[in-house]
């Protein structure tokens, strides 16, 4: 049928079928001549709304339901109305990744993209993020902030004492101990590269191997700040805490490693943080060094519980970043805090020389222990 036999209702019919061709297609022609026929569509669906408008103004002015004068400042107020696209929405979802993936837009998505071009659509930098958390996970088990801008966090470092006094009688506000911890911004970037021929992955494939490959970059580096971060214009690491044998931490010496250690370290670790406290270590140490310890009565420590491993009833988390023969045990949650203070970025660049595209993921991060003395660890070589 040609464009200008056309109703309005075979024209969104159409644009919904071009629409799942080339989420489809793998197909460079098939994509740009369906970008191509869909911007003939698009004028023609203007063309048709317009028309239909005009004759829905003709009808109300001649049943006298408005006057001329009404519909002419009507139609002058929508000649300058121009598209606004949220990054919450699916229609802007759909023309960042066009334009990622180097997809011509139509005239109307480049309206309302204008000034957007690096503002990543909420779903997909959710989804780096949840990324993210897949691969480190310990970025679930600290406190992660999503702060604009460097930030100070009050921690409680002990809960307030309730006071005493006779039925009736006044009471005093009873106080607490807060730690502040103060995180800035540090940022981690990586690059990505993939061939020309992107516009030829569907929508979804190219919105996953995207936050997948960006994800997996930045998280390399999160994780090795979380645990090693040394704060020289870095963020801090659990390791950077002030160890003391025998009142943070417990110094198993040349001896390898025994049961009376693990339990040393569980007995300094306060009460208050027991209930949400967890082992880190590398599955090196825990496969070398402590799946086959045993008690006294030759029972062993480590239980194994849909998939999981526990010791002495306490979750272990690996880390590939802690040290070898480092073992750290705790409440995680309580003991580091950490700010992604810029959300997700994604730049996007032409490579002739590789006849390729670069993309640039970034962020801004830092992370700090809170001093509340809610981790121990157990180390062969503890620094007093």
């Amino acid at each position: 049928m040609n464009l200008e036999e056309m109703n309005l209702e075979q024209v969104n019919q159409r644009l919904a079928e071009l629409d799942e061709i080339v989420e489809r297609s793998q197909k460079v022609e098939e994509v740009d001549s369906a970008t191509e026929e869909k911007r003939s569509l698009l004028d023609r669906k203007a063309e048709l709304e317009d028309l239909q408008e005009r004759k829905q103004a003709a009808l109300d002015l001649q049943s006298g339901k408005v006057t001329a004068d009404k519909i002419i400042e009507t139609r002058k107020d929508e000649k300058y109305m121009e598209v606004k696209l949220t990054h919450d929405s699916p229609e802007y979802r759909t023309a960042w990744l066009n334009k990622m993936r180097g997809v011509p837009l139509t005239d109307i998505e480049e309206r309302a993209f204008t000034g957007s071009a690096y503002v990543v659509p909420d779903s997909t930098a959710n989804k780096v993020i949840d990324a993210l958390v897949d691969m480190v996970p310990l970025l679930n088990e600290v406190e992660l902030l999503r702060v604009k801008g460097n930030v100070s966090f009050a921690v409680q470092s002990a809960a307030p004492a309730p006071t005493k006094a006779a039925g009736g009688a006044g009471l005093d506000e009873a106080t607490t101990t807060l730690v502040q911890v103060s995180l800035g911004s540090y940022t981690l970037a990586t690059l990505v590269r993939i061939g020309a021929d992107i516009a030829s992955m569907a929508i979804d494939a190219f919105e996953g191997w995207l936050t997948g490959k960006i994800a997996e970059q930045l998280s390399y580096k999160i994780e090795e700040y979380i645990v090693k971060g040394n704060g020289s214009s870095a963020p801090t690491g659990i390791d950077e805490i002030s160890w003391t044998d025998n009142a943070n931490a417990i110094d198993w010496g040349d001896t390898a490693l025994a049961d009376d250690d693990i339990d040393q370290a569980i007995g300094l670790l306060p009460a208050a943080y027991d209930k949400n406290a967890k082992f880190l270590m590398s599955k090196k140490t825990f496969f070398n060094n402590v799946i086959g310890l045993t008690d006294t009565n030759n029972v062993p420590i480590v239980q194994r519980e849909g998939g999981k491993y526990l010791i002495r009833g306490y979750p272990v988390l690996f880390s590939d970043k802690c040290d070898v023969n480092d073992i750290f045990f705790g409440d995680f949650k309580r003991g580091v805090v950490a700010n992604l203070s810029n959300e997700i970025k994604i730049e996007r660049d032409r490579n002739l020389a590789y006849n390729s595209w670069d993309y640039l993921g970034w962020c801004s991060f830092d992370c700090k222990p809170s001093g509340i003395n809610c981790i121990v660890k157990i180390a062969a070589d503890i620094v007093v």
